[in-house]
């Protein structure tokens, strides 16, 4: 895909910046990183997730977010992969009142700046298919 060329880092910003981040999704879909049988797959656990008050729902959405984004990061090459694809480190920074919290919020932050440095750095090249 063309989306993923060294000039077209910009889009990718430009699309999370207005999009709210749903350019994570589709830089997912093109990057490869969804899983067949993994948990958000299943429409089951959705259903149940949105009949039990709403909020567990939420809770899942907002799991998901940070775990395609993590498997983004992990596969354009952002440093520290050992860290960020750990889940105990994010429940860590959770559970942790106001500290661990903004440990939280620095780290989302910086795996979205890193992935669009390294789109821009060219990392996103070697997924594209040759011929496109």
């Amino acid at each position: 895909m063309k989306l993923l060329k060294r000039e077209s880092w910009w889009i990718w910003l430009l699309t999370y910046l207005l999009g709210n981040g749903v350019s994570m999704f589709l830089l997912g879909y093109l990057l490869n990183v969804y899983e067949k049988d993994a948990w958000y797959t299943k429409w089951q656990y959705w259903a149940i997730g949105f009949l039990c008050f709403i909020l567990p729902f939420f809770i899942m959405l907002n799991i998901f977010i940070i775990q395609i984004t993590v498997n983004v990061a992990a596969k354009l090459g952002v440093s520290g992969k050992e860290y960020y694809l750990s889940p105990y480190v994010w429940i860590l920074c959770l559970i942790i009142p106001i500290i661990g919290w903004i440990l939280f919020a620095i780290m989302d932050l910086y795996l979205v700046i890193m992935i669009f440095v390294n789109l821009h750095a060219g990392n996103g090249e070697k997924y594209v298919k040759e011929g496109e």
